[in-house]
């Protein structure tokens, strides 16, 4: 937690002196950026039986441009599987939901200027997000009672490294991975306006 800590600071105290030596990058002060997506890399519950998905890790986003290279705003996830093995005439299931805030840096400008390259900013959208939010997780069951499994909520935070490709100057895809609204991974689409 300390490194995570300490690598937000630092990056929080250089964006200001980039954001002074790069005044042609593109802004997204008053961009709105809307997304859903579906999630990999979470649950793994079970071990004989069959296992049926409800509902695939789903989430949403909205972020607002609230300076030249960040973007910040909430997001909601939802999830639902149910798993059952027929020896025991034992059935049970998850529901999560999550929700929370996420803050984006938009690096691909930097990217360009630090490495000498040159990266369509309008095409390609490097970035870094922090997520925190709440987890909450509904267990429901039906034959041998289980109390290791009660509903629970959990608060989490933690970062992930995303790209998006614009299709067009408006619709692209992404692609997420680190600490995500449900798991390691994640993608989908995204609109800008």
């Amino acid at each position: 937690m300390k490194k995570l800590f300490l690598t937000f600071l630092l990056l929080g105290m250089a964006i200001p002196s980039f954001t002074l030596a790069a005044q042609d990058m593109l802004s997204y002060r008053g961009l709105n950026l809307l997304g859903g997506g579906i999630s990999l890399g979470y649950y793994s519950y079970g071990y004989m039986g069959s296992r049926s998905m409800g509902v695939p890790p789903l989430s949403a986003y909205y972020e607002m441009g609230v300076h030249e290279h960040i973007t910040a705003g909430p997001f909601l996830g939802f999830a639902r599987w149910s798993y059952r093995y027929s020896a025991w005439d034992y059935n049970y299931s998850w529901t999560f939901i999550t929700a929370g805030a996420r803050g984006s840096f938009h690096a691909t400008g930097f990217m360009n200027e630090i490495l000498g390259t040159e990266v369509d900013e309008e095409k390609i959208d490097w970035y870094l997000t922090l997520f925190a939010g709440m987890e909450f997780r509904n267990y429901s069951h039906s034959g041998i009672s289980e109390t290791d499994y009660a509903n629970q909520s959990r608060f989490f935070i933690g970062p992930s490294a995303g790209v998006r490709y614009y299709f067009t100057p408006s619709m692209a895809a992404y692609f997420e991975g680190g600490r995500g609204a449900f798991g390691a991974l994640s993608f989908g689409v995204s609109f800008k306006r």
